[in-house]
């Protein structure tokens, strides 16, 4: 049975699960590890995020989403957990800059 990738809409086939897990294992030396995913599919979709927002800061973006809701969208609340998940964000960015640098570098990209 193929592993789960979070779709049962369409499911990959072995041979191209199998050729993903072996590009996620090849990661070349030098390039930025990606951060750790800190919540699972099932709790980003029981929180009704966006699939554009699903990356390695939603577990700053559920709390503040809640915290919004909470306060009715009050501009000046929430601040705190606003800026961390800005900060995760911005983090984020300057790993995939630093990425296509090193790829553009060694003529990849």
């Amino acid at each position: 049975m193929p592993a789960d990738r979070g779709s049962s809409v369409t499911p990959l086939k072995e041979a191209a699960s199998a050729e993903l897990d072996a590009m996620r294992e090849n990661v070349s030396d030098g390039y930025p590890a990606p951060p750790e995913m800190k919540v699972t599919r099932e709790q980003m979709k029981a929180a009704q995020l966006p699939i554009n927002f699903r990356d390695y800061c939603a577990h700053l973006l559920i709390p503040l989403n809640d915290c919004r809701k909470k306060s009715f969208y009050w501009p000046f609340s929430c601040s705190d957990l606003r800026h961390a998940y800005e900060k995760c964000e911005f983090d984020e960015y300057e790993r995939r800059e630093m990425i296509h640098r090193m790829k553009k570098k060694e003529g990849l990209a």
